[in-house]
């Protein structure tokens, strides 16, 4: 292996670890509680298909592949799990039937979707620099790959359970695959793989399967006979078919249900209004995730807006670079027409917008006279964007602590055995917290514990702040009957908490602990007493 190959895979594998650094703190956030609404949305369809025994969710809101993963991976885990549970079964442990939103039980679940997402943003990364090697060289796939590592949409997003990492992964992986088609040997087979990535990523998450007409557009737009090309469109189409049905069996034994599903989640985006998209990009990244920075910022944008430009202008990267835009536009048009506009849904395109920003990164580069000032101008430009915002995003994640464990911490520490903790059902405890408490755990809803906790009969009290109908949320601790006969011993967390418990309370609901008041002894009356004996 020459000198420059061996810095060049070195290289590589340190950006790949600086990827794996940044995303990995957020795996085990918030503990053993959701750390991203969606995270909920992706696994409670699994834990009812590994509750049943079967690989059908029987529910197509998500696509089936990211479900599938994880539900293998979880069985590949299972027979492990006694080993670190004081022998309890996997299934023992798993909770199908809790109609709360919050609880996903046993942990290791959580951990195992959160764990896929991070693998497929490594992947990302890795085939952003891949792809970015092949149309630019080394150093320009390098840099594609380093700005992927650090960029804010993909690395909040590395290490939650979320289904976006793997339809970006597919929908790049369709680009790289058709780019292929132009050197190969077998063009025929690339043409089909990269359809096949286009149907994978429809069965990852419906929308990106447009990456196929992006993809096809290189195609249409390259030199071939327009025989070569009809045949290999052909071959791609066949592919996205074949990797739509491979990703989700339910196209073929449930087309009315995935339909439906398809309909109803139209109807969600079209009727639940949300910060904009250009708000999310720009301004403060999307409002689920407590990052207060941008997605992307206006200077990279303005950087892969010239970029673009620089692409277009090159004869040799021009029919690849519309192929992309085509994909980025038809993508915008798509979800810029939603009321609802999570910046999730444009994950397909951060890497294309990588590999614009790194195409002029390449162009600088090759108009110096030392390249390395290029390379090293283009890091640090990167780290003045990025850096710090998120190195302090993943030390924040590190230090996530849901308020509900921080609550039964205090508990843990300050009752006893023969103690009886009464917790507001609305703040939802999973059952692995509570069986952490050394005596009685008695869950009840705000509105019928106020008999017991008249007659004073837990100890220990925890109540939230609870919000009715989007109404004035109500401090069930501050109440009188509460007040009369428990005095408060710690509080965590700051925000009011739905009363549906099929809804997401995220990490730093207000929770009070209250311990019972000693009850008052009335001081009894001395006695009169009569006169003493005579003194001497």
């Amino acid at each position: 292996m020459t000198t420059s190959r061996r810095f060049s895979v070195l290289a590589g594998l340190a950006i790949v670890l600086l990827a794996a650094l940044l995303r990995v703190p957020s795996l085990t956030a918030a503990r053993p509680y959701i750390n991203y609404v969606d995270e909920g949305h992706y696994l409670h369809p699994v834990a009812q298909m590994l509750g049943r025994g079967s690989w059908d969710p029987h529910n197509y809101m998500y696509p089936q592949l990211p479900l599938t993963l994880a539900a293998v991976a979880a069985r590949l885990y299972a027979p492990f799990h006694p080993l670190r549970h004081g022998g309890r079964t996997f299934h023992q442990d798993l909770v199908v039937t809790n109609p709360a939103y919050d609880v996903l039980e046993p942990f290791e679940l959580l951990l195992t979707g959160r764990l896929l997402s991070f693998l497929a943003g490594l992947g990302l990364v890795i085939l952003t620099g891949l792809y970015g090697r092949r149309l630019l060289g080394v150093p320009g796939g390098l840099f594609a790959a380093f700005l992927a590592a650090w960029l804010p949409s993909l690395v909040i997003r590395g290490s939650i359970a979320t289904i976006d990492p793997f339809a970006a992964l597919f929908a790049l992986a369709c680009f790289l695959f058709m780019d292929r088609v132009r050197t190969s040997e077998r063009p025929g087979r690339e043409a089909f793989l990269a359809g096949a990535m286009a149907g994978l990523a429809f069965a990852s998450k419906y929308p990106a399967v447009l990456a196929v007409l992006g993809s096809g557009l290189t195609l249409l737009l390259d030199e071939h006979s327009w025989r070569d090309k009809r045949r290999w469109l052909m071959l791609c189409a066949a592919g996205t078919l074949a990797g739509m049905i491979a990703g989700m069996p339910a196209l073929v034994l449930h087309p009315v249900d995935v339909a439906m599903a398809l309909e109803r989640q139209n109807q969600i985006y079209t009727h639940s209004r949300t910060a904009q998209l250009w708000e999310q990009a720009i301004l403060r990244a999307e409002w689920d995730l407590p990052y207060e920075h941008p997605e992307l910022g206006i200077p990279f944008l303005v950087l892969a807006t010239a970029g673009t430009v620089v692409a277009l202008r090159d004869k040799r990267l021009a029919r690849t670079a519309a192929g992309w835009l085509l994909f980025i536009a038809i993508t915008l048009v798509l979800f810029l027409s939603k009321i609802a506009q999570p910046f999730r849904n444009l994950l397909p395109l951060v890497p294309l917008l990588c590999l614009l920003v790194a195409v002029l990164h390449t162009r600088i580069r090759e108009r110096l006279a030392r390249p390395v000032w290029a390379d090293a101008g283009a890091v640090l430009v990167v780290l003045a964007l990025f850096g710090s915002p998120v190195v302090r995003w993943g030390l924040q994640q590190k230090e996530v602590v849901d308020s509900r464990r921080q609550a039964i911490d205090w508990l843990v520490a300050h009752s006893g055995p023969h103690d009886t903790v009464m917790l507001s059902r609305e703040l939802v405890f999973a059952p692995s917290e509570l069986a952490r408490l050394p005596g009685k755990a008695v869950q009840r809803r705000w509105i019928l514990s106020r008999a017991a906790i008249r007659n004073r009969i837990p100890r220990f009290l925890v109540l939230g702040r609870i919000s009715y109908d989007g109404g004035e949320p109500v401090d069930t601790a501050a109440q009188a009957v509460v007040v009369r006969g428990y005095v408060e011993r710690a509080r965590f967390g700051v925000y009011a908490t739905p009363e549906a418990l099929n809804y997401w309370k995220g990490t730093a609901q207000l929770v009070s602990v209250l311990e019972r008041k000693e009850r008052k002894t009335p001081r009894t009356q001395r006695t009169p007493q009569g006169p003493g004996p005579p003194r001497p």
